[in-house]
């Protein structure tokens, strides 16, 4: 018989975000060296004029290739089980038993697995928002600026009542159909913050 009795053992977890990942838009594959490539080639649609028969043709242009290189960014994390954190401590959520050093090994590695994932996610929705930014706010890769590609921003006025919110979304659909760059769009789907919503 105990002084106090365990009733219950509460594990607070921070969010591990994960929706870029689950949406599949940024699949993992692994590569072999510190640096990824990427070519782009530009295709060249012209429209053709007509001619009499018997004049010469028109010449074919050839689209240009652009090579960019990208160094993957090495981001090490290392912990370390701590003789204190063992020694006589009561095993989480046990009245009796004390800690083992493989559950403490457990919970670090785990701890350390949610810290990659979360930092990944961060990396793809700076992906996505075209500025990737390192973890104390500096860029790594300003991919308007590496691809040419000059942003577009909308400002939908949601706090204004005669705002024409469709408007505004065919604005971005329009502004992404003119720009997809040889790609085909099945739909849109855009992420945005708890302040827009509100």
């Amino acid at each position: 018989f105990g002084m106090t009795s365990l009733t219950a053992a509460i594990n607070i977890l921070p969010n591990s975000y994960g929706r870029i990942r689950q949406m599949g838009l940024m699949p993992e594959r692994g590569v072999r060296f510190r640096q990824v490539t990427v070519e782009e080639r530009n295709g060249v649609l012209t429209l053709l004029p007509t001619a009499a028969p018997g004049s010469p043709g028109t010449v074919g242009k050839r689209g240009k290739r652009t090579l960019r290189s990208f160094a993957i960014p090495h981001i090490p994390h290392d912990d370390v089980v701590l003789p204190e954190e063992v020694q006589g401590i009561r095993a989480f959520g046990s009245e009796d038993a004390t800690q083992a050093i493989a559950g403490v090994l457990a919970d670090h590695l785990e701890a350390m697995r949610e810290k990659h994932a979360i930092t990944l996610e961060y990396l793809r929705m700076g992906a996505l928002k075209g500025v990737i930014l390192d973890s104390d706010g500096s860029t790594l890769y300003d991919l308007y600026a590496e691809f040419g590609i000059t942003p577009k921003t909308v400002n939908f006025q949601l706090g204004t009542a005669t705002t024409d919110v469709k408007k505004k979304c065919l604005e971005i659909k329009r502004h992404i159909e003119d720009n997809l760059r040889g790609e085909i769009m099945t739909g849109i789907h855009v992420l945005v913050s708890g302040e827009f919503f509100d």
